[in-house]
C-alpha cells in the first residue's frame, strides 16, 4: 500500500520542478510577444500542485498509511 502512495507523490514532485523550471524560462528567456500571462500561468499551476501534494500527505497521515519516523 505504500509504494501505490508514494508513487502518485513522486509524480506530483516531478510535476512541481517541472513547473518552476517553466516559469523561470519564461521569466528568464521568453520576450512575452506570444502570451504576456505564462510566467503567471505556469506559477499558478505551480502552486494548485503544491496545495495537492500538501493534501494529499495530510490524508495519507490521517488514513494511517503515512507514519512519522520516531526522534532520536
Amino acid at each position: 500500500m505504500e509504494l501505490m502512495y508514494k508513487i502518485p507523490v513522486i509524480i506530483i514532485l516531478g510535476f512541481i520542478v517541472f513547473s518552476l523550471a517553466q516559469g523561470m524560462y519564461y521569466l528568464a528567456k521568453d520576450d512575452g510577444d506570444e502570451d504576456k500571462t505564462r510566467v503567471v500561468r505556469a506559477l499558478t499551476v505551480r502552486i494548485v500542485l503544491s496545495l495537492t501534494l500538501f493534501l494529499l500527505l495530510i490524508l495519507g497521515y490521517f488514513l494511517g498509511v503515512l507514519q512519522p519516523s520516531p526522534l532520536s
